[in-house]
């Protein structure tokens, strides 16, 4: 290597098509969370189960699937949602991941919006109060945006129209008072005689 090289430390990306590693702390123990879900919907300590599992079988009543994991210690906030996202794939349905200071869920019937509005204002200190307000929140109606922007279009093209057809017939009476004969006025009234012709 000459004098005047330089090393350069490049971290690889993977391959593609291979799904980078999780990010899930190895404390959570994972299959022991997996294997509760899959038997009943419910992860959670044994004081919470019976709540949470009334909100599944709501859900179920619903024909919705719905599973609820309660981690009841701290960890970062972006980890309520690999943990969710990693088990969704596995049982499918709606992953909710509770905790005492945030949440995190995985859903393929619900958009990112919904599931991100749905975690305001949560009492995160009752899990199965918690569970319940977040899946009332993700099934509330909401406003379909596609279909009120299309609407909104089709009102403005049609006022546009009739405008145009209004601007149109004024156009044509316009024109056609311009090509009438003026009126002109006469001296005489209808049923008088003009007495100039007496005169000498």
């Amino acid at each position: 290597m000459s004098p005047d090289a330089t090393t350069q430390h490049v971290l690889a990306l993977p391959p593609m098509g291979v799904m980078a590693p999780s990010v899930i702390p190895e404390s959570v123990d994972m299959p022991a969370i997996l294997r509760d879900i899959q038997e009943d919907g419910v992860a959670a300590p044994a004081g919470q189960v019976a709540g949470l599992r009334a909100v599944v079988a709501e859900a179920q009543a619903d024909g919705q699937e719905v599973s609820f994991v309660v981690i009841d210690r701290p960890l970062k906030f972006e980890y309520y949602r690999d943990i969710a996202t990693d088990l969704q794939a596995d049982v499918g349905g709606t992953v909710i991941v509770l905790g005492p200071q945030s949440v995190g869920s995985a859903s393929p019937h619900f958009s990112r919006v919904q599931q991100e509005e749905a975690t305001d204002n949560l009492t995160l200190t009752d899990p199965p109060l918690a569970a319940r307000q977040m899946w009332d929140q993700m099934n509330e109606p909401s406003l379909n945006w596609t279909v009120i922007s299309l609407l909104l279009i089709v009102i403005v093209v049609a006022g546009a129209a009739i405008a145009r057809l209004r601007s149109t017939r004024a156009d044509r009476r316009g024109a056609g008072g311009e090509g009438a004969a003026p009126v002109e006025s006469t001296a005489q009234a209808s049923g008088t005689t003009d007495l100039s012709r007496d005169l000498p």
